[in-house]
């Protein structure tokens, strides 16, 4: 078994995409919406990871504390990069929310940045 997909929902779907396909080399592989739906999805691809994207017209905000690891549901998704440093200067310099690297217990470094909706999303280093 393995997982097949992570699914989100986001305020502006092509924003979203933009920003995955853009920072992290996602490639959108397929759109779809359903007749009762009031927006659309898109399934974007890294490797064998795929996020489905979801973004309607009438969505619904979230006011759950996702910083809190206390909280239930999805706190982040993690994407393993060849430098977190690296990665960390590229993005910092483009101007995204991201926390600074801090060397992990299960990988060599880690850190957190947010997505334009402030979905955490962890970069991941091996040891």
């Amino acid at each position: 078994m393995k997982i097949h997909h992570i699914a989100i929902s986001v305020k502006n779907l092509e924003k979203s995409v933009k920003f995955y396909t853009e920072n992290f080399e996602f490639k959108e592989i397929e759109r779809f919406t359903k007749q009762d739906w009031n927006g659309e999805a898109v399934v974007l691809q890294l490797g064998d990871m795929k996020l489905e994207v979801f973004g309607f017209n009438d969505f619904i905000e979230n006011t759950a504390d996702f910083e809190n690891l206390r909280t239930i549901g999805i706190n982040h998704f993690g994407i393993q990069v060849e430098s977190v440093q690296e990665k960390y200067r590229e993005f910092k310099n483009r101007g995204i929310d991201i926390d600074e690297p801090v060397a992990g217990k299960t990988c060599a470094w880690f850190c957190f940045l947010r997505d334009p909706d402030g979905i955490s999303v962890e970069l991941y280093e091996t040891k």
